[in-house]
């Protein structure tokens, strides 16, 4: 399967909510694929299907190794994932692969629980903390159109606008 590029972080596409997708689908395989080999690429933990330009929502995700004994597996598929629960929130930096080079504070769950597909086509819930919380919430983030700068708050917005303004010079000036 291919490697994809990934889609620029002006493009509509990305602002737009990505579609059910159907679990046992060669459609979702493909995707599943694409998604693995373009991640493989990058320096991130986890990509969402719109990232790639499919409007699916499924994303792949690969910890290198589990964060909660017991806990969801390191490397992993969900296909139209729901967030169940919510617990805790604690402030991070994070960063995205849509926005290379741009890490931004906010805040993200201590835990979730979130239900969905795998790529067999298997109904599976997963609750992890840390690491897995936060890639879970950023992921569907993509799948529903909401972008790392949507979820900064209004002062921390204002605060770091020098350091979005000095971002997106240095984006304009790559080829």
């Amino acid at each position: 399967m291919p490697v994809r590029p990934l889609v620029g972080h002006r493009e509509p596409f990305l602002r737009a909510v990505a579609r059910m997708a159907d679990p046992a689908s060669s459609e979702v395989r493909e995707a599943v694929a694409d998604l693995r080999e373009t991640l493989a690429t990058q320096r991130g933990i986890a990509m969402a299907a719109p990232q790639i330009g499919i409007p699916l929502r499924l994303f792949v995700w690969n910890l290198k190794r589990p964060r909660d004994p017991g806990g969801p597996p390191a490397k992993g598929v969900l296909v139209n994932p729901e967030i169940l629960e919510r617990t805790g929130s604690v402030p991070v930096v994070e960063g995205c692969l849509s926005f290379p080079g741009l890490d931004l504070s906010i805040r993200r769950p201590e835990k979730v629980t979130v239900a969905g597909f795998d790529e067999k086509g298997d109904r599976v819930v997963y609750t992890g903390s840390g690491l897995f919380a936060r890639m879970v919430e950023h992921e569907v983030d993509h799948l529903e159109g909401i972008l790392l700068p949507d979820r900064q708050p209004a002062l921390s917005r204002l605060l770091s606008h020098w350091r979005r303004t000095r971002w997106e010079k240095r984006w304009e000036k790559q080829p």
